[in-house]
This record gives structure tokens, C-alpha cells and sequence, in this order.
């Protein structure tokens, strides 16, 4: 019963790519951004997320302390092709909080800390979905600590630099399908291996539950500039580096009863009426579905962001950015089984390019009306689009409002809706060495998502500037 684990080890690292993958592109955590459509590397929002999204502006701002949450809400419906079946999930609201703290100790130097869980994701299935033998319930955390420091090369340029520490955790829990499981033994006629299907026993039999969970911390770093040639055009960069990431975690399993029997003469030569349960119950003692610790690392991509920022009047900027993000590196995941045969997984991501534009407009001194797009491109290639995180290009239109009061109190809203293609994928789990054709057969239907983000953020200019 290897191949359990081996899909098992799938879940794990692919919904940790996936949901990264999102998470990136959304960019939850600043309200102003969001608003903004996440535009703004070359001028980024004074409520402490330029230690993100432009570290080299810390030394623009005033010292600042940031505090926020965004709700991610979801949708998903599963249509399959040949019986037109639609399957819909509940709408599902994921909670995302973070904060920043930034001090500018002169004209020239400013240091800062943020604390944020950009990739945090939840995903539901209900019970009866096919696709509960990949993932019916996965919960994925990373919380990223940021500290950063910026300087004022000249009066024109400002740099940033500083360092993440990634501390991820990673829960999945599926159902096993009786019916794809070897026997143990083989057929008397032909002599491949026989599976309990090849007994009779339909696909989509349950009979064991599936709980993987792991830990893991991860090292990079980020650099930003900011060049400004006046008080109305600016242009600005960022680079996050790669993550590697090792989990260590425990890979849980328990019995579902299936309460079928065996009939006679059949190929275990086991008599009439034995319990298919009593069969496989070793398993759970001595077997390849013991409970057992388990490994694999992964290593995050990194992204460049570049962008500028103009005023064609002083009340109203203008922002244009583009993204790249590395994630053709995310191609392989070695899966280390503590009593199991260790595993590769085929993972097969692809580079992403994002463009956002942005504007604000001041209505008064301290009302600040906001909108933006974004469109992205798809980190899933054909055959990787799973119940994991159904992914496809997409685009956001984004609104909102700042508020700020004379004492230095601020208050920013911000709204996402997510316009995501329809995109075909899979429901059962994908293994190494499969070919084109084999991998097309495999994408039995449509999968259709609808999202959207609101988010507030709470900040204070220290001295009330």
C-alpha cells in the first residue's frame, strides 16, 4: 500500500506551492495596497508595508506603527465532463493578519519589523467530492518576520535591505481509495499485482483517513531602491529571494469501515463472506499505513518587482508595476518516509508575470480615495491544477479609502474582487512517469473559483506626522 503515502507526500508539498502561489499574488496585507491594486514599489503606502512591499521608502516615511487583518473569502465548483455534475463548496472566509513597526532615527536611516502571513490558506471540500482522495481539508500557515533597514544613498536614492525568517506549518487530510490498492497479491492468469478493484470493489471505496502535518522554518532576505528625480515621477525595485523550506512532520492514519465482504472463489483464496476490513487491518499495526514521520523540502521562488510611480497633478498619483516570480525552480519535491520507501514528486510549475496598476487621489487632506487592477498569470501548468488550490490567471479589481486624523491616527479599507478563470484539472492524484496522454485523462472536468478581499488596517505616525 506504498502508493497511500505516495500521494499523501503530493498533498503536502504541492498545496504548500499552491497556496503560495495565491497568496502572493493577492497581496492581502496592507489595506492601502490592496486598494491600490498592490501598486507602489516606487511609492509605496505610509502605513508601515513598505517594509514589504518597498523597504527602501522607510526612509520617506515617518515612523509609523501598522496593524491590520484581511478576510479572504471563497467559492469553488467542481463541474465534471461527463455527467455535467457540479459539486460547490461553501463560501469559506480565511482571516490574514499582520503588522509592521518602522522608526526613522534621521533624514538618512530607518529601521523596521514586520510580522505577516502573506501565504495563509484554508481549503474545504465536502466528503462526498472525488476529490477528497487528494485533499478535502488543508490548512497551510506561514508566518514571515521581517526586519529591514534603509538608507539614503543620496538625495535622489534610497536603498533597503533586510533579512526573512519563514516559520511554516502545513496541515492535509484525505480520504484512500480502497479500490487503487494493491492486494498483496497477484493475479493467478497474468501475474501483475492485484488491486482490491480488480475484486469487485467499486473506485471511490474509503477506507482509511489520512492526516499529514509538518513544521518548518526557512531563510532569505529582500533589497529594494527608490530612485525619485522629483516630487512627481519616481521609480522603484524589490527582490525577495528564494526560501528553502525543510518540513519534518507526522504522517497519521486511521481505519474508515467499508463493511464489504469478500465472495467466493475469489483470487485471495479467502472463504466466502471474510470481511474486507479484517484484511486490511494489519496495515494500520505493521504496515505501509502505520503511523510515520515524514520530510520533504521545498524551496520558495523569489520574485522581482519593478515599477513608477507619477503625480500629472499634485492631488492625483499614478502607479504602474510588474512581478516576476521564479516558480519554474519549484519543478521537483524529494519526500523522505520515516518506514516507507522514499519518494520524488513531479511538481511541473511554471514562471509567473503580474502587472498592477494604481491610483490615489486626494479628495482632501486627509481623505484619500483609491482603485487599481491586477492581472496574473497562472504558476499551475496544465496538468497540475488539483482540488490542492485550483489556480488560473487571473484578474483583480481592487477599491477603497484612507482616513487620516490630524493626530497622526490613520484608517485605510481596502476590497479585492477576484476574477478567476474557469480552468480543467484533476481530481484523483498525479505520479511520476505518466505520459501526455495519460496526464490529459486525467482532467476530468472544469474547476470555477470566486474570491474576494476586504481588509483594514490601523496605523500611527509617531509625533503625529
Amino acid at each position: 500500500m506504498r502508493r497511500s503515502l505516495v500521494i499523501a507526500g503530493t498533498a503536502l508539498a504541492v498545496t504548500a506551492a499552491s497556496a503560495h502561489a495565491q497568496g502572493s499574488s493577492v497581496l492581502t496585507h496592507s489595506s492601502c495596497s490592496m486598494a491600490r491594486g498592490g501598486a507602489g514599489v516606487a511609492a509605496p503606502c505610509a502605513d508601515g508595508s513598505a517594509i514589504l512591499f518597498s523597504p527602501a521608502a522607510l526612509t520617506m516615511q515617518p515612523s509609523t506603527i501598522g496593524l491590520g487583518v484581511a478576510g479572504i473569502t471563497q467559492e469553488r465548483e467542481f463541474t465534471f465532463d461527463a455527467t455535467g455534475e457540479r459539486l460547490r463548496t461553501d463560501a469559506e472566509t480565511t482571516q490574514v493578519p499582520y503588522g509592521y513597526a518602522s522608526y526613522r532615527f534621521s533624514e538618512r536611516l530607518a529601521a523596521g519589523i514586520g510580522v505577516f502571513a502573506p501565504y495563509g490558506a484554508g481549503i474545504e471540500w465536502p466528503l462526498e467530492f472525488e476529490g477528497r482522495f487528494v485533499s478535502y481539508d488543508s490548512d497551510l500557515r506561514n508566518i514571515y518576520i521581517q526586519p529591514t533597514v534603509a538608507f539614503q544613498a543620496a538625495p535622489w536614492l534610497s536603498v533597503g535591505a533586510g533579512v526573512d525568517v519563514v516559520r511554516a506549518s502545513i496541515e492535509i487530510n484525505q480520504r484512500l481509495d480502497l479500490a487503487t490498492t494493491p492486494t498483496g497479491a497477484l493475479n493467478p492468469v497474468t501475474g501483475a499485482p492485484l488491486t482490491f478493484g480488480n475484486l469487485g470493489v467499486p473506485l471511490g471505496t474509503d477506507f482509511a483517513e489520512a492526516r499529514l502535518e509538518g513544521n518548518g522554518t526557512g531563510y532569505g532576505f529582500h533589497l529594494g531602491a527608490i530612485a525619485r528625480f522629483s516630487d512627481r515621477f519616481s521609480v522603484g525595485a524589490r527582490y525577495l529571494s528564494s526560501v528553502e523550506i525543510d518540513y519534518e512532520g507526522d504522517a497519521t492514519f486511521s481505519a474508515v469501515p467499508t463493511g464489504l465482504t469478500l465472495a467466493a472463489g475469489n483470487p485471495l483464496r479467502a472463504p466466502a463472506g471474510t470481511p474486507v476490513d479484517l484484511l486490511i487491518a494489519p496495515q494500520f499495526t505493521s504496515g505501509s499505513l502505520v503511523n510515520q514521520g515524514l520530510a520533504t523540502s521545498l524551496t520558495l521562488p523569489d520574485q522581482l518587482v519593478v515599477g513608477v510611480a507619477v503625480r500629472p497633478v499634485p492631488a492625483l498619483q499614478l502607479m504602474a508595476d510588474y512581478q516576476w516570480t521564479g516558480w519554474e525552480k519549484f519543478d521537483e519535491a524529494p519526500i523522505d518516509f520515516e518506514t516507507s520507501t522514499d519518494q520524488v514528486l513531479v511538481l511541473d510549475y511554471q514562471n509567473t508575470d503580474t502587472w498592477r496598476l494604481g491610483a490615489e487621489f486626494a479628495a482632501t487632506n486627509a481623505l484619500a480615495l483609491r482603485a487599481g487592477f491586477i492581472y496574473n498569470t497562472a504558476a499551475e501548468r496544465e496538468f497540475s491544477v488539483s482540488p490542492l488550490l485550483p489556480e488560473a490567471e487571473r484578474n483583480y479589481y481592487t477599491a477603497g479609502i484612507g482616513y487620516r486624523l490630524a493626530n497622526g491616527l490613520g484608517i485605510d479599507v481596502g476590497y479585492q474582487y477576484i476574477d478567476q478563470s474557469d480552468r480543467r484539472g484533476r481530481v484523483r492524484g498525479r505520479e511520476p512517469g505518466l505520459s501526455e496522454a495519460q496526464l490529459r485523462a486525467l482532467n476530468v472536468g472544469v474547476y470555477s473559483v470566486d474570491a474576494s478581499v476586504l481588509g483594514i488596517t490601523l496605523s500611527y505616525h509617531l509625533g503625529g506626522r
